[in-house]
């Protein structure tokens, strides 16, 4: 990606950058826009920086030499673990999504079906999430490390728990009846997570193990998937109740922990990420913000926009 300010691309200076007006910079972007280039708007990286001064970032379509290949699910945490790590070292890279039911390409990469999987040329595919954030964090042709370490928060860790039965409840039917996640676009892949993702008898509440889930008929899978959509009200107004403990455990906008951005960051923002796909979520202003700003900033999209 070449960055480059309004002004150079008329070989301008850049004291003459830091003058040009709003409608120069519109018909620059809306006519770099109509020749199919990818753009991208940022504070110049060095005369404009800090001054407001917008700069222009384009990219042709082709990505550099050495761009890995990520694979993984949407609705995964921890593909978008490692979705994160990418994007706040700005390391450009290949999204490949894998259907449930393939089982064939991650087999073929490190033997197993595993995601995610980074494959960078040249090197043995790798699955392990957290051992692909720390080859991304730590790779020094893209500066250096971004994240500090985790921290021992156990009041986070408690409220996330009393998150997680809730947002199982509610997030599972979703995913199979969300028509975007590329995973699920497929009857063959909604019939696998089904068979291969538990949800609690609608009537005790027990959730079977995942071996004997797998053994009831798959009948008895969508009756309980449909059991908890038809039930989306009342487990949402539990969610939402849940939610509210969230205040004071957010430090600020750019990251979780008061220490500054870290694997704390990792780890929260892609465990709550699903919450966005949950049509009618009350999510309080802190852990909003949060989210948005987050999202923003490692370059992964929130699911708002097709939420149900």
């Amino acid at each position: 990606v070449a960055r480059v300010c309004f002004c150079s691309l008329k070989g301008r200076s850049m004291k003459t950058c830091r003058s040009i007006g709003f409608l120069r910079r519109a018909f620059l972007l809306a006519t770099a826009t109509s020749t199919g280039l990818f753009l991208a708007l940022n504070n110049h990286q060095s005369g404009c920086a800090g001054q407001g001064i917008t700069a222009l970032a384009v990219a042709p379509g082709n990505m550099p030499p050495g761009t890995p290949r990520l694979y993984g699910y949407d609705h995964s945490h921890y593909t978008v673990r490692c979705r994160m790590a990418l994007g706040l070292k700005q390391m450009p890279y290949r999204m490949v999504w894998i259907a449930e039911d393939d089982s064939e390409t991650p087999t073929e990469l490190v033997g197993k079906k595993v995601t995610p999987i980074i494959e960078f040329p040249g090197e043995a595919p790798m699955a392990e999430s957290a051992d692909i954030i720390s080859r991304v964090d730590n790779d020094v042709a893209y500066g250096p490390p971004r994240l500090k370490q985790r921290t021992e928060r156990p009041e986070v860790e408690t409220w996330l728990k009393r998150l997680s039965v809730p947002m199982r409840n509610l997030g599972r039917p979703r995913y199979v009846r969300s028509p975007m996640l590329p995973e699920f676009r497929s009857r063959s892949a909604r019939n696998r997570f089904m068979t291969t993702h538990p949800l609690p008898d609608p009537k005790t509440g027990i959730a079977l193990s995942k071996a004997e889930w797998a053994q009831l008929p798959h009948d008895e899978h969508i009756r309980v998937y449909d059991h908890f959509w038809a039930e989306s009200e009342a487990q949402l107004a539990g969610l939402n109740e849940a939610l509210q403990g969230v205040q004071g455990l957010i430090a600020s906008q750019e990251h979780v922990s008061p220490h500054g951005l870290s694997w704390d960051d990792i780890i929260f923002f892609s465990r709550l990420r699903g919450l966005t796909l949950i049509r009618g979520i009350d999510l309080p202003g802190a852990l909003a913000d949060y989210l948005t700003a987050m999202s923003e900033q490692a370059d992964v999209p929130l699911l708002t926009q097709m939420s149900l």
